[in-house]
């Protein structure tokens, strides 16, 4: 024994100095990986925000000297104000990167088309680019790379502008002539058609100015071509030029000259350049600092972290030598720490002691819930354990029934069985109470249903299925349980009519979805006693007993049968903080907080009405929404649930009702740490994930189930305890 208490004490501190090492290793390379991967991209993303901010603003700045040069140029143009013109390349001050303007229009002399020929500049080497030895304004022709590319532009310009504003300028011409043949004319109607004139030609030429200013706007343009998201530092000399757009009389052009600009970019690169190598070395010396920090840090939190959990590991490993488990009831390891690894130290705690009541509780538990399953169709797992859902088809008829049992075992059960090639047997029942003495009574009325069908015939016995719930009425009765009875129903299904023949004790509710009404409605039977509260004697003297009676399937329609685990469903309400109305034993207050519900509740219900608007919109393939009343997410939150490409199965409908039963149940986790989490069912994971629209905020975050592969965990989520077991069977006539 003392041996054993030693090694692992040995073990711990060899442990506990390589992880020291590792921690001040890894957190070294950590902060130093950090920075450099967080620096060089953050650097490198300021320089490109600073290149693109020098672009824009640069791009800002030419188009408001452009704008600035036309205007004036469409102002001087038409007069060959030669000197007025030539104070306009002055502007280009105004854009340190233009280092030359010219400005073109029309020839001085007679006969000469064109608009190239230069009026204005301020380029030094304009020799170069005019075809004349000389510079003479308005003879000078231009001549430079873009000149092709600015002609066809100004071509397609005057098309555009004729297209828009030729109708404009031809009943303005009419009007003016009009106008022109009253002039003379001074009566009351003429004198009103010429203002009416005059109107309507001013406003005719507002909007035709405004049309050749929205295309003299969008007619910048550039050579080579300059996109600011693709600059390269080999091309530092780029072309911008404008059109003068105006209208002259007797002149069916539009584009009258062109504004040209030349700009240089070697500055801007510099200045980028730079910037970048300030980025490198304010990355090296931060490295550096980082990587000093990050050691001696790192060598402080090493200890502050391990030794706790050098003791939280002697704790662990004490419990893992503990074979069995109930003997750790009041094992405890105290920690100072009052941050996660105190958390840690509660958490290791409280696993403590769950395994220790679970052990003792695990024994009988585990057993009982594995046998109660064991009577329901359910499928199973390649080891033989029954899992949620089970189905079963032929060509007349579809079952397929769910089941999810609260803690603990309990007495809900169904099963369906197969009589001969067109009868089935079917039952739903809920033993009232919970644990052991429920279970023992619904496997007792498992073991009568199944017997009185063994050697079950038409020929022999007909429809009547009362002596079944007789045998079991008497049965629950003669126990003498004090306060337990059985609510259930017994019927036999002809798949090939549709007609079903129920007989029932105390469960007396039965829902048909009625797929030519597309409807859930629910059908009365007899009103009778459960099973177990009185002799079968007493019943049958007292109100004629346990009577059969019939109801119709017709091809479509479904039979839902499921105990009250699925309406009485419930969930606190919840305050504003995310805790719930009773969190400190005490409900809400106000009236006006609780609408229909009454002062001093704390809960909802799934409810009927929830059930019966689910199965219809899967039917019908419509959305569902699903809203919670003092929900902390806000009051009008909803919860879409998408059908439209469902295929009307019995499948689906009771997988929506399961699966929008847990969403009802579960809330986001209040806590900030997260330590919270919520046990699903993958079948209801799948359907979720197909047809829930807040799937990936609410359930993104999962991973498997350590024990068993039919379920998975939702991290970061609570839930509302589910109080009752979920009991669901569907019988769809085909």
């Amino acid at each position: 024994m003392l041996s054993r208490k030693k090694h692992p004490s040995v073990i711990l501190k060899k442990k506990g100095t390589g992880l020291r090492l590792k921690f001040v290793f890894f957190t070294v390379i950590l902060v130093f990986s950090v920075v450099i991967l967080l620096s060089i991209p953050l650097g490198l993303r300021f320089s490109k925000i600073q290149e693109k901010n020098l672009v824009l603003s640069l791009q800002n700045r030419l188009n408001v000297l452009l704008e600035s040069l036309a205007s004036g140029a469409k102002a001087y143009l038409p007069g060959q104000d030669l000197m007025e013109l030539s104070f306009l390349p002055g502007q280009s001050s105004s854009v340190p990167e233009a280092s030359s303007v010219i400005i073109t229009g029309p020839s001085r002399e007679e006969g000469q088309e064109g608009t190239d020929f230069v009026w204005a500049n301020n380029d030094p080497a304009i020799l170069g680019k005019i075809d004349t030895e000389k510079y003479t304004p308005g003879v000078s022709r231009l001549r430079i790379q873009a000149s092709k590319r600015i002609e066809e532009r100004n071509a397609y310009i005057n098309k555009h502008a004729f297209f828009l504003v030729s109708n404009i300028s031809v009943s303005i011409s009419l009007l003016t002539q009009e106008a022109e043949s009253l002039a003379n004319k001074t009566d009351s109607v003429s004198t009103a058609r010429k203002n009416e004139i005059r109107t309507t030609i001013l406003q005719m030429e507002e909007e035709r100015n405004t049309r050749l200013k929205r295309i003299s706007l969008s007619s910048t343009d550039s050579y080579p071509e300059f996109n600011p998201d693709k600059l390269s530092p080999d091309i530092t000399r780029y072309v911008f030029y404008k059109p003068v757009i105006y209208i002259e009389e007797g002149s069916s052009n539009y584009v009258h000259g062109n504004v040209i600009v030349e700009i240089s970019l070697e500055e801007m690169f510099e200045a980028l350049s730079r910037e970048y190598e300030i980025v490198i070395r304010t990355t090296a010396y931060t490295a550096f600092a980082a990587f000093l920090i990050g050691v001696l840090g790192s060598l402080v939190l090493a200890y502050i972290i391990i030794s706790p959990i050098r003791y939280l590991a002697a704790h662990v490993a004490m419990v893992r030598d503990t074979e069995d488990k109930s003997l750790l009831e009041g094992k405890r390891i105290t920690l100072r720490s009052k941050d996660e690894i105190g958390l840690l130290g509660e958490t290791v705690n409280e696993m403590t002691q769950a395994l220790a009541t679970a052990a003792i509780a695990a024994k009988d538990l585990t057993v009982g819930k594995e046998t109660q399953k064991m009577f329901i169709p359910l499928e199973t797992d390649r080891n033989g354990r029954k899992l949620t859902s089970g189905q079963y088809a032929d060509g007349n008829a579809d079952f397929f029934g769910y089941y999810e049992g609260a803690e603990g075992v309990s007495g809900d059960y169904f099963d369906y069985k197969k009589l001969d090639d067109r009868h089935y047997a079917v039952i739903k029942c809920d033993v009232a109470g919970k644990g052991v003495p429920a279970a023992l009574i619904m496997v007792e009325i498992a073991t009568i249903f199944l017997d009185f069908f063994k050697d079950w015939s038409f020929a022999k016995n007909g429809y009547n299925i009362s002596p079944a719930v007789e045998r079991i009425n008497d049965l629950v009765e003669s126990k003498g349980f004090k306060g337990r009875f059985a609510a259930f129903v017994i019927c036999l299904f002809d798949s090939q009519t549709g007609n079903i023949y129920f007989c029932n004790a105390g469960d007396n509710k039965v829902h048909i979805y009625d797929s030519a009404e597309k409807e859930l409605k629910i059908h009365t039977l007899r009103e009778v006693s459960a099973a177990g509260v009185f002799p079968t004697s007493t019943i049958n003297s007292a109100g004629g007993g346990f009577k059969v009676e019939k109801l119709h399937l017709n091809p479509g329609d479904v039979l839902f049968l499921y105990t009250d685990g699925i309406e009485d469903a419930k969930r606190f309400f919840h305050t504003g903080d995310s805790g719930t109305a009773d969190s400190k034993g005490q409900a809400f207050s106000s009236e006006a907080l609780h609408r229909k519900y009454e002062t001093g509740e704390v809960y909802e219900e799934f409810s009927y009405r929830r059930v019966k608007e689910i199965i219809e919109a899967v039917f019908k393939k419509e959305k569902f929404i699903l809203k919670k009343q003092h929900n902390p997410e806000g009051e009008n939150t909803e919860y879409t649930f998408d059908f439209s490409t469902c295929g009307g199965t019995v499948e689906e409908a009771v997988m929506a009702l399961v699966s929008i039963e847990k969403i009802f149940r579960i809330y986001e986790d209040p806590s900030e740490l997260g330590l919270h989490r919520v046990q699903t069912d993958r079948k209801i994971d799948r359907f979720l994930q197909k047809y829930f629209l807040q799937y990936n905020r609410y359930c993104s975050a999962k991973y498997p189930h350590t024990e068993y592969e039919e379920y998975l965990y939702y991290e970061n989520l609570n839930e509302a305890p589910q109080y009752d077991d979920i009991t669901i069977l569907g019988i769809k006539k085909e």
